[in-house]
């Protein structure tokens, strides 16, 4: 599985089922750049349990007004399209697999 490409267009039916993790970015940030590279790597071992969504930030501001994302990188984990938790700022990938852990 890779990191999909969520949009306007597509992230609400993206998140509507299952357990899905959104990332919201800006490729420009080297804090955003870091957690992308730990996500996939983190990516690896969670498999299909959980969905990974990249949202750029600066682009998709129609999806980002919608959810409390006040810094990038921000992290929110989706179950059945409503928030479960939710992370701010970049993190190494032992916080991140500490993060998805419960949903694997």
């Amino acid at each position: 599985m890779t990191i999909l490409k969520g949009t306007a267009e597509n992230f609400f039916t993206l998140i509507k089922e299952g357990i899905t993790l959104a990332y919201f970015s800006n490729p420009e940030n080297e804090e955003c750049q870091t957690t992308r590279i730990n996500l996939e790597a983190l990516e690896k071992n969670i498999g299909k349990a959980i969905k990974v969504i990249e949202i750029n930030g600066k682009k998709e501001k129609n999806v980002v007004k919608r959810f409390p994302v006040d810094v990038l990188p921000t992290l929110i984990l989706f179950k059945n399209g409503k928030i479960v938790k939710s992370k701010i700022g970049g993190q190494p990938k032992s916080q991140l697999t500490q993060f998805v852990s419960p949903f694997i």
